[in-house]
């Protein structure tokens, strides 16, 4: 078995964030959380995704993550 297909067997809940300059502050957030998490380069998409055994944990990062990095999209695109 592949190991992308096991990530997504074993975390079902993922956010896909595009390469940017706020890895690295995903990854410390990450690693002081008490849940389980794990990520793969998803290449045909140009993003990571992170990934989460529960819906909350999915959500609790996409509210941290997910709506920043959009807001930066939007402004890259507008200027």
């Amino acid at each position: 078995m592949s190991v992308v297909l096991q990530i997504n067997l074993d975390f079902p809940f993922q956010v896909a964030l595009a390469f940017d300059e706020a890895a690295m502050d995903v990854l410390d957030w990450l690693e002081g959380q008490s849940f389980e998490w794990d990520m793969y380069v998803d290449l045909p998409a140009n993003t990571i995704r992170y990934c989460f055994r529960s819906v909350v944990d999915a959500i609790a990062f996409k509210r941290r993550f997910g709506d920043a990095a959009e807001a930066r999209a939007a402004a890259a695109e507008a200027g």
